[in-house]
């Protein structure tokens, strides 16, 4: 499970590409459907939609990732389990399987701050503004949010980070060394070999 009740957001880029569509304040993802979808610009500006929905509290931070990288089409934005705790930590998520390093390149985390709020919106956009490898990142204490060219593909990064957060819990409960695993287990992976 990625997300519980009516928590988290999707959103992908519109056409024009100085707009997006967003999901509705109060509704669950997997009851977000084209016709409650918000229509924003990129500055989170919004007119009433014939529902009278109103743009979740995360359209602030997809309208900067969307301005800060063009080649972004969708984003989703979770509270999974494993990877909420990780982020607790306040350190890079460690990409302990082969899938995670050829899929993720880097997930970085950024410090908490409250739901919606201006400075949330300027951590996660100076998060990916420092890392312009990374698709995904990690809000302490919050969630994640994750950036692909589809929200299928932004989706699945989701699920892959949060697989990855159980597996590095199941290791280091095991007494396994993250930071020893990873660095001895994989030898980089080729750029042409990444997604």
């Amino acid at each position: 499970v990625l997300v519980g009740g009516v928590g988290g957001t999707g959103g992908v880029r519109g056409h024009g590409r100085a707009q997006g569509l967003f999901t509705p304040t109060g509704v669950s993802l997997s009851k977000t459907t084209i016709e409650n979808r918000v229509k924003t610009d990129l500055q989170a500006n919004h007119n009433e939609t014939s529902s009278g929905h109103r743009p979740s509290e995360a359209t602030g931070f997809h309208c900067a990732i969307y301005r800060l990288r063009p080649e972004v089409k969708a984003i989703v934005h979770v509270h999974p389990p494993y990877a909420t705790a990780f982020s607790l930590k306040f350190a890079d998520l460690p990409l302990v399987t082969v899938s995670a390093s050829a899929n993720l390149n880097r997930v970085p985390c950024v410090d908490m701050a409250l739901s919606g709020s201006d400075e949330l919106r300027a951590l996660v956009e100076e998060g990916f503004a420092r890392n312009p490898g990374c698709r995904c990142i990690m809000m302490r204490g919050h969630g994640i949010v994750a950036t692909g060219p589809s929200l299928v593909a932004a989706y699945n990064a989701a699920d892959l980070i949060e697989d990855t957060a159980k597996i590095a819990h199941i290791s280091e409960t095991l007494g396994v060394s993250l930071k020893e695993s990873v660095e001895t287990a994989f030898r980089p992976i080729p750029q042409s070999m990444r997604a």
